[in-house]
């Protein structure tokens, strides 16, 4: 009678441990990557959007929302001054839903914004220009933690949407845009 073979446990070595590791932290950044930092970025992007004004309560809404800014745009050159800049988003801190904290620069040909928002700090950076009468981005940021939570495009998209719409709305035409050292020029008609 033949004794049977007794099998030896399968040791894991280190390597062997170590690919199992690699393995899951990869399907686990593939899950955030895809699925997780998309969805997180776009209902941010539409919080903020909504918190701003809601289309539908543009009117009760006045000069404390993007409406009555919409409106009180004059036709011809308006400058925005950084500082004026700041101090209303200073003022206006609450209708920006999860954003706790914004600080913006105006360099030329680029605006940056130092934020904080959900206890993460990060630096949102962007040219504009103008496309058939709406405003664009172009080549929008994000820098530093804030950046690896949330995606630009999908935070500020709803943003840049809500600015537009608000225009068209109103039947504003932005004609050029121009970002310079601590300003803004936005030539409206």
């Amino acid at each position: 009678m033949a004794r049977p073979v007794k099998r030896r446990p399968q040791r894991r070595s280190c390597l062997n441990q170590l690919l199992v590791l690699a393995t899951a932290l990869l399907v686990g950044v593939a899950i955030y990557g895809f699925f997780v930092r998309p969805a997180l970025s776009s209902m941010l992007g539409a919080q903020i959007s909504e918190r701003i004004a809601p289309l539908a309560q543009a009117e009760t809404l006045g000069e404390s929302a993007l409406p009555g800014v919409v409106a009180a745009l004059p036709s011809g050159p308006v400058v925005v001054e950084q500082v004026r800049a700041n101090a209303f988003l200073a003022d206006h801190q609450g209708d920006y839903g999860p954003i706790e904290d914004v600080q913006i620069q105006f360099r030329p040909g680029e605006a940056s914004a130092n934020v904080q928002a959900m206890g993460v700090r990060g630096v949102v950076r962007s040219g504009v220009t103008v496309v058939n009468g709406q405003i664009t981005l172009v080549n929008p940021q994000i820098d530093g933690p804030l950046g690896l939570l949330v995606s630009s495009q999908d935070l500020i998209n709803p943003l840049l949407e809500r600015l537009n719409a608000e225009l068209a709305n109103q039947g504003r035409i932005i004609e050029d845009i121009q970002i310079e050292d601590g300003r803004v020029v936005v030539i409206t008609r």
